[in-house]
């Protein structure tokens, strides 16, 4: 469903990119995981630009899952200029048509799914990706967006924080979660090849912690959201203190736009909102504060949890902003922003 902060969302990202947007006139557009997270909020944009182009663009989507009334883009499963493919996207498949646009945005991204899928989350990532560049290969695109992560990153150390898109890493490979880290890192290097090799005009997006409007229940942002709501108490797993930069979905989409037109093929790109970034305990208090309700928040100093002091994920944006990229939305408006969703989707 699209709920009215989604629709103001897109309506304002539409006006920002209003004129790049109306270059999509006639374009086909494939869209991996676009009923997914970020997937979503990009195919609603396609959809709300093609409302003013004399030529609406033709878009796929491809989903693992059937659309139904209860999904996000349950609002779009009659509209006319919109295809949905059914797929798992880490299992070969072969494409009807050839886009002028690929934007590969499938992908497991649950922690927990990582330990019980660590298959199928790297078969979603390489395999499809090498799908998707193995045809742009043969039927040239004009675009090929891969969303990435900043957990390629690793575990920078200090000098490296925030951290900048030069950076190569410091992840371990045989750590449980490595199989979502690894495979993305590997994915880049796929997607270098192709563009070295066959001209493919790839661009990598390193997306930091994005919220918003459609994030998955098992995220800590939603679960405190839901913990608050039910319980005006928020019962953290540990003393609260990993801290990372927190990117509002709106300002993540109008970062890949602003890669997708004016960025450098072959290249990668931090996508986030340079704001400073919050605790995991001071993120938890702010979730109470936006509720007005008084919500408890309690870290488990118990389980000081020594690692969270090495999970830093900050990131330099200083590429993006060379763009002309400046974000919009703080840490506080965009919960205020969640909040409103929430709301407005539980009544």
């Amino acid at each position: 469903m699209q709920s009215q902060i989604i629709s103001q969302d897109i309506k304002e990202i539409v006006s920002e990119f209003k004129q790049p947007l109306i270059t999509l006139s006639g374009k086909k557009i494939f869209v991996t995981g676009g009923n997914g997270f970020l997937g979503s909020y990009l195919v609603d944009t396609f959809v709300e630009v093609n409302k003013e182009l004399k030529e609406p663009s033709r878009i796929v989507v491809l989903n693992k899952n059937k659309i139904s009334e209860r999904s996000r883009l349950s609002h779009l499963i009659k509209d006319p200029n919109l295809e949905f493919m059914v797929k798992d996207v880490g299992e070969p498949f072969q494409m009807s048509f050839n886009p002028d646009i690929i934007i590969h945005a499938a992908s497991i991204a649950s922690p927990k799914s990582f330990l019980t899928n660590p298959f199928e989350t790297i078969d979603s990532t390489v395999n499809g990706v090498r799908t998707l560049l193995e045809h742009a290969r043969s039927h040239p695109a004009e675009n090929f967006l891969f969303i990435s992560s900043a957990d390629v990153y690793g575990n920078p150390p200090p000098e490296f924080t925030p951290t900048p898109e030069t950076y190569t890493g410091n992840v371990n490979c045989i750590d449980p979660r490595a199989c979502y880290s690894e495979s993305k890192r590997f994915a880049e290097t796929l997607c270098s090849s192709f563009f070295r090799t066959y001209d493919v005009p790839t661009k990598i997006l390193r997306l930091g912690h994005t919220y918003g409007p459609g994030l998955r229940d098992d995220k800590a942002i939603h679960e405190f959201f839901l913990k608050s709501r039910r319980d005006k108490e928020i019962n953290l797993r540990d003393n609260g203190q990993a801290s990372m930069s927190f990117c509002y979905v709106s300002d993540a989409i109008r970062g890949i736009f602003k890669v997708m037109f004016e960025g450098e093929s072959g290249e990668p790109y931090n996508i986030g909102n340079g704001f400073p970034r919050t605790s995991i305990k001071d993120l938890a208090t702010s979730i109470g504060e936006v509720q007005h309700n008084n919500t408890i928040v309690n870290p488990n100093y118990f389980k000081p949890n020594d690692d969270s002091k090495e999970y830093i994920r900050d990131l330099d944006i200083t590429k993006l902003e060379e763009l002309g990229y400046e974000p919009r939305v703080s840490l506080k408006q965009g919960l205020e922003k969640l909040k409103k969703h929430i709301d407005e989707v539980s009544l």
